[in-house]
């Protein structure tokens, strides 16, 4: 399965690293990458601020959390039977980091569930330099992804011009990065470009996965406002919220439905046991699919 082509690559990449003699943390870098990732996650104990900008700390990011993203996608995915037939299906990715959405798709496919012939892809992530390296490895499995590095909100004028139009459209894990990066008014300006786009130009029985952390701006790293900010301007749809238990805290936030169970579909190897892969999901989700006008 591509998961497992993915994480093999990016264990060997960072086990067989010497020294972070380069990285773009300079003198602050602690030498392990998961140190680092706590620092983005957990800003207030960084020596200084911390960014997603080091190829090194993407290949330990893909061995800690693709098991988990990838999970949190396929259960949602399998909801979607109207996509599972389509021969030639098209993927808008925002936010595509890894492509843990893709993923899932080739897990889904290789199991027979979803029956595609052809996959087209199209990645979008600001921070593509990070990644390019895991994308030039992903293209020799599925050579019709293509990868934009571009911030979607600027990216968006783009898209609506294209005549290429996604079947089905991914934000995974986005959501709640914009909400901290952007303005409001560039937050809001994103989500009217982008709900024009669907409503106009997306086919009916097209949907969208929003994937993220269950919590709400106000705790400081959560998107899960934008979710139904969004679904306000949706028209013609059919949607479900939806939340995982959280196995990490002792209390979460009830967004919709709980799913029946949070155990991850498939799971790491034993190989990757150093990087304390997570064993659960935990986001909140909204799946949308447009129906009949």
């Amino acid at each position: 399965m591509l998961i497992d082509v993915i994480t093999n690559y990016c264990n060997n990449m960072y086990t067989q690293k010497v020294k972070c003699s380069n990285c773009t943390y300079g003198d602050n870098c602690p030498g392990d990458c998961g140190i680092c990732l706590h620092y983005i996650h957990t800003p207030e104990v960084a020596p200084t601020p911390r960014h997603y900008d080091c190829p090194n700390m993407a290949n330990y990011y893909v061995c800690k959390y693709s098991y988990k993203f990838t999970s949190e996608l396929i259960y949602p995915l399998l909801k979607f039977v109207c996509l599972q037939k389509e021969k030639q299906l098209k993927v808008m990715s925002i936010g595509c980091g890894p492509c843990t959405d893709l993923f899932a798709l080739d897990y889904l496919h290789t199991i027979g569930i979803f029956q595609f012939d052809s996959l087209e892809y199209v990645g979008i992530d600001s921070s593509d330099s990070v990644w390019n390296h895991i994308y030039e490895q992903i293209k020799q499995v599925y050579p019709h992804a293509y990868f934009v590095g571009d911030d979607i909100a600027d990216y968006m004028s783009a898209i609506q011009r294209s005549q290429w139009i996604p079947d089905l459209v991914v934000f995974q894990y986005v959501l709640s990065d914009m909400q901290k990066k952007h303005s409001d008014s560039q937050l809001k300006q994103f989500l009217h470009d982008f709900s024009y786009y669907f409503n106009q130009k997306m086919r009916d029985g097209s949907c969208i996965i929003i994937n993220d952390t269950n919590l709400s701006a106000k705790y400081g790293n959560g998107g899960r406002d934008l979710f139904d900010a969004l679904l306000e301007l949706l028209e013609s749809i059919q949607y479900k919220q939806l939340h995982f238990k959280n196995n990490n805290k002792p209390r979460h936030f009830e967004y919709g439905s709980e799913h029946i169970t949070n155990e991850l579909v498939i799971s790491p190897s034993e190989e990757l046991d150093e990087y304390n892969p997570y064993t659960a999901c935990s986001s909140a989700q909204l799946i949308i699919r447009k129906v009949l006008t």
